[in-house]
């Protein structure tokens, strides 16, 4: 049963990792992120930049295609608190947006400091965790129990971890030590969590 359990442990952490976008379900916990004009935000827009249309492009990024509501109200909670820790400036360097200041279609492998915003941004709008049981859930067609899955990846790895594991997977570091600690907890934990045959 190795082989089957890491195939689908694999493709399930880098779409948490690299795609970022949340769903709704029973796991989520999504939490409060500053607004965009929020007293600390380091400036998010200036002069020329369309505040509005920067952030419909985030939300779009984030969410992708498939937009349902908890999707959007996540990607909205994400826009806001990226464009509350970054200026314009800051994206455009990182290649979130293009040299016109437009929001890229499809996100880039990042620097360590774009990939640092970008996960900040999102850890301040998702839990993780319940992100990473709910692909797992779906990967395994429900065969995973949530709960054991949870309560086993929080056990295994700290937020520091998680943090650093999806740095590394937004900077392309899909080998590295911290992406091969949160995949080798996955697939222990999927095990775990399975049903005996």
């Amino acid at each position: 049963m190795q082989t089957p359990i890491r195939s689908l442990a694999a493709p399930a952490l880098v779409a948490l990792l690299v795609t970022g976008c949340s769903g709704g379900g029973d796991d989520e916990d999504p939490r409060s992120a500053p607004s965009a004009t929020s007293s600390t935000s380091s400036g998010a827009t200036s002069g020329d930049v369309d505040e509005a249309a920067l952030r419909d492009g985030l939300v779009g990024l984030w969410v992708g295609d498939d937009r349902g509501p908890e999707d959007t109200a996540t990607g909205e909670c994400f826009a806001d608190a990226l464009l509350a820790a970054s200026t314009p400036e800051d994206l455009r360097a990182a290649g979130i947006l293009d040299d016109t200041g437009a929001v890229v279609a499809e996100l880039p492998v990042l620097d360590e400091q774009g990939a640092g915003l970008w996960v900040d941004a999102q850890l301040a709008c998702t839990d993780f965790v319940a992100e990473s049981t709910r692909a797992q859930v779906a990967a395994t067609k429900g065969k995973v129990d949530r709960t054991a899955y949870t309560e086993c990846l929080r056990d295994a790895l700290s937020e520091e971890e998680q943090r650093a594991a999806a740095i590394a997977s937004l900077q392309g570091d899909l080998s590295g030590d911290a992406v091969a600690a949160l995949s080798q907890a996955q697939l222990t934990c999927v095990q775990q969590a399975l049903p005996p045959d």
